[in-house]
Order: structure tokens, then sequence, then C-alpha cells
């Protein structure tokens, strides 16, 4: 089986590649959703952030208020590395229980926002791609999508690696300034390459 990591900043367009992926029948992984998972009420996620901050984070009905959280986070380095040294090692070993899943298949997608940041998942895939779009771009979308602080998305954005750093570390790029469908068309394209690259070895 063989693994690609893709990753790209906030609001760069990774989950409508997810989709273009799926479309394809091509199985993809998705930490940001393991993540959701893991901090839902009672999960090993949650445990270990109640166990850790008591109440602080949690809503009227025990869940995880997100919203708060991740505005903490992004105000708040310190904060960020604490949460990240308690979910990222759940998410890693949550990871590899979901490739084992798919070990009968020629390929598939593992979606890592953090891909060169952690390098924890540099060793275990084949090739990494890029879903890159200008920042203007990047901004735009995040503050439509998501109607959060402007001033939060620019912190977001600023504790990602720089978009610069990525391409030179991808390899491959995909570019999504333009639209949806001309990045479909990217991720068929790439699909279908890949294919006779996987198939020649």
């Amino acid at each position: 089986m063989y693994i690609v990591g893709m990753t790209g900043g906030i609001g760069s367009g990774k989950s409508e590649a997810k989709k273009a992926f799926r479309e394809l029948s091509v199985p993809t992984i998705d930490l940001d959703d393991i993540a959701h998972q893991i901090t839902q009420k009672n999960c090993s996620g949650y445990v270990e952030i109640t166990k850790n901050f008591g109440n602080i984070y949690l809503d009227g009905n025990e869940e995880i208020d997100r919203k708060s959280l991740k505005i903490d986070i992004f105000n708040s380095p310190e904060l960020k590395n604490k949460i990240e040294s308690i979910l990222h090692p759940i998410i890693f070993e949550e990871c590899k229980k979901q490739i084992h899943k798919y070990k009968a298949e020629e390929y598939i997608v593992i979606i890592i926002a953090l891909l060169f940041e952690t390098e924890n998942y540099l060793n275990f895939i084949d090739e990494s791609i890029l879903i890159d779009c200008d920042e203007t771009l990047q901004f735009n979308r995040v503050s439509s999508r998501d109607k959060i602080d402007k001033k939060l998305i620019k912190s977001i954005i600023k504790s990602q690696l720089h978009r610069s750093q990525k391409i030179i570390k991808a390899d491959t790029i995909i570019n999504n300034n333009l639209s949806k469908a001309s990045l479909k068309k990217e991720i068929y394209q790439y699909h279908q390459d890949l294919k006779l690259r996987i198939n020649r070895k």
C-alpha cells in the first residue's frame, strides 16, 4: 500500500481535495476528524483534557467547548504546546490503526495539517502533496467559512509553517487559487499520474 500525506494551511482547500479523492474511491484518513472523535465526551482525548484542565473547557452539557479552546490555544503558545502534547500521541496511534484497515488498498491519502511542522508522519508516508493558495485568499476563505475573529485567523495562519517553506518541502504542489472545479481537475490528474507511477514499480 502506497501512502500519500496531504497538507496545506487553514483555508487552503484540504477538505475539497479530500472530497475529490473520495469521489475517486481513494480511502482517506483525516487527522482533524480523528482529533474531533477523540475529544468527544468520555473519549480518550476528552479524558486527558479534563484530567489536565478540569472543567475549564467544558460547556453546559459537559462537552468540550471547541470554540473557547481554539481561541485560547491560538492566544497562548504555552497552552497550544500543552494541548498538542496531550492529543498528538493519541491521534498518531489512532491513525496507525486506521492505516492498518486499508492495507489491501492500492494507495491511501492521510490529511495532515501539520505534516511538516511535527514531522512525526514523514517516516511512514511515501510522498507528500501540498494544497496551496495565496495567503489573502486563504484568509478570506476562513473568514467567510468560520465567521471567527480576523485577529484569530491571522494568529492561526502565523502559527503554521509559512507556505513558501511548505512549497520547498512538498513532493507535489497543487494550486488552489481558482475554483473548486479546477481543484478537482488537478486532483483527478494527480490520481491518474500516481496510479501509473505505482503500477510501474
